[in-house]
């Protein structure tokens, strides 16, 4: 008796296109945006005042440190302000890898 074939499989194709809106976080888009768009090194306050204050400095905080532990921003600066430090992040340099 000759063994059967594995059923043939369908190749499908996945459409990234659809996938990607849904993982990229509009924060994070904001917040690349404003840092490309001004050039200068940016903290979360200063990128609240740019976007008006409708996030919010926790949130754009909490995006930045994502955003840097991907590789995607890097902090480039503490300051001391009124007992608390301010970070401040820049894009970070594409990676040749």
């Amino acid at each position: 008796m000759e063994p059967t074939a594995a059923p043939p499989y369908s190749q499908k194709a996945f459409d990234w296109e659809a996938l990607v809106p849904l993982l990229v976080h509009p924060v994070k888009v904001e917040i690349i945006e404003a840092l490309s768009w001004i050039g200068l090194p940016l903290s979360a306050t200063d990128l609240d005042r740019i976007l008006r204050g409708q996030i919010g400095v926790s949130l754009l905080s909490y995006h930045l440190r994502k955003l840097t532990e991907v590789g995607a921003l890097e902090r480039v600066r503490q300051e001391p302000v009124r007992g608390a430090v301010q970070s401040f992040y820049d894009l970070a340099e594409p990676s040749l890898a």
